[in-house]
């Protein structure tokens, strides 16, 4: 019994971190009434991190080289990711950014199938379709008002592409590391990424909508973080184990 439930707790978490990613899509959609999306990345990553802090203590400053360098790997294609997201929802009503963003769920088995020639397994292509047809019920995509301009919805495609690359990498790292360490230093990487990106976005004059630090800001980043924070701690631990 003891070690089923070692078996299932994994699993478990991987499906709570989706089920809490998933729901930010509408939060997102809301907080961007009163910032830009590069700005929301660092309030959010920022905010994430702080409240991931707590979870190390000591441990803080004894987090291995190895464990930085996997971090800062993957926070370059977590922010990579987050951003086209965040981007897409600017023009996306968050139905529709849900669906095209869910196409990271068969993109994953192709994916390994890519670079790891590991072909995908009947059952998995069955789990990847019955999944997919259920994120696809929940979002209810075509409810939406799809624009003429399909610049939003090709943004949001690079992210769903991230996002598998994001799982990969996760899942190749993950078993060498702890997992608040490992959700540490991916989160502080992406919150230095996307500060940088915006300092040097901001310095060439590039425009963008300025941050109005209101009610909706607050709580929206608030929520936010504590998401973020949650999936990557719940994506690092479940992947130790599942495959």
């Amino acid at each position: 019994m003891i070690n089923r439930l070692r078996n299932v707790l994994p699993v478990l978490a991987l499906v709570l971190a989706a089920a809490f990613w998933g729901s930010s899509f509408f939060t997102v959609g809301r907080t961007l009434d009163s910032t830009n999306p590069y700005m929301l990345l660092v309030l959010r990553f920022g905010a994430a991190t702080l409240l991931v802090v707590p979870m190390l203590g000591a441990r803080l400053f004894r987090i291995p080289a190895s464990t930085w360098r996997a971090g800062a790997i993957c926070g370059t294609v977590i922010c990579g990711g987050y951003l086209f997201n965040t981007m897409g929802l600017v023009t996306l009503e968050s139905s529709v950014s849900g669906f095209i963003t869910a196409l990271y769920v068969p993109f994953t088995p192709l994916l390994m199938w890519l670079f790891y020639s590991k072909a995908p397994k009947p059952s998995s292509i069955l789990g990847v379709l019955v999944a997919f047809a259920g994120m696809v019920i929940l979002a209810g995509p075509f409810s939406g008002e799809w624009k003429d301009s399909y610049e939003g919805e090709l943004i949001t495609l690079g992210s769903a592409l991230l996002s598998a690359v994001e799982i990969l990498l996760v899942g190749r790292y993950a078993p060498h590391c702890e997992p608040r360490e490992f959700a540490f230093t991916q989160l502080i990487s992406v919150t230095f990424y996307s500060l940088a990106l915006w300092l040097l976005l901001n310095a060439a004059g590039v425009p963008m909508k300025e941050t109005v630090f209101d009610s909706t800001l607050f709580t929206g980043i608030l929520w936010l973080a504590v998401i973020v924070a949650f999936v990557q701690v719940l994506l690092g631990w479940g992947q130790k184990t599942v495959a």
